[in-house]
């Protein structure tokens, strides 16, 4: 069988000799090239989906902190930054 492959391979150009071996390596590549990018799409998509996540998380907090402060503020409290609390 090796004999075989080894006449045929001698046999062949040096045209058909490069496309058995570049062809091959451009399917692998092509292939390796397309999941790496979806496996990159998935982590960029997954990390915009918990930036937004903690954004809206920041934004509901700061949201109701600022609500008790103008609670004290309304009351003609003061509020004390360094305890977070209303005096």
């Amino acid at each position: 069988m090796m004999e075989a492959f080894m006449l045929a391979w001698k046999a062949a150009s040096w045209g058909v000799r490069i496309a058995a071996v570049v062809g091959p390596l451009l399917i692998v590549g092509t292939a390796y090239a397309v999941w790496h990018h979806k496996v990159y799409q998935r982590g960029y998509d997954r990390a915009l989906a918990d930036i937004a996540a903690e954004d809206k998380g920041a934004i509901g907090a700061a949201t109701e902190l600022r609500k008790i402060w103008s609670d004290c503020r309304g009351r003609g409290g003061r509020w004390i930054q360094s305890e977070g609390r209303c005096s």
